[in-house]
């Protein structure tokens, strides 16, 4: 599998945002991957080739699936994933439930709330 410049700037850019948000050292991520922090910037900066191993333990680590977020494999099994998915989402709410609708992408949930007066 021959990785893209722009499979690799989406790699960088996944990486960057999962450092700020989970506040992870290239040098800490570096060890995980048992490379030395310098071929780890190297590879992200494209001074290395992508390698299949690297690009699979990288994602594993961040939690998100290379075939989803990397543009040559999503081209590669665009074929196979369907083109929509249903997903079911459960909300609780505090009080009781008195009419729920819908327009387009919207979910309104009108509920009774009980409150305590002192």
């Amino acid at each position: 599998m021959q990785y893209t410049e722009q499979d690799r700037q989406v790699l960088h850019d996944t990486w960057m945002s999962y450092k700020a948000k989970m506040r992870v050292t290239q040098i800490e991520m570096a060890k995980k991957l048992g490379l030395s922090q310098l071929v780890f910037s190297d590879i992200l900066r494209g001074q290395v080739p992508l390698e299949h191993s690297f690009v699979n333990q990288l994602c594993d680590y961040i939690g998100v699936d290379p075939i989803i977020t990397l543009p040559s494999l999503r081209e590669q099994v665009a074929g196979v994933l369907p083109n929509t998915v249903t997903l079911t989402n459960t909300y609780i709410v505090d009080g009781n439930i008195r009419n729920v609708r819908y327009c387009g992408n919207q979910i309104v949930v009108e509920y009774e709330h009980s409150v305590q007066t002192h």
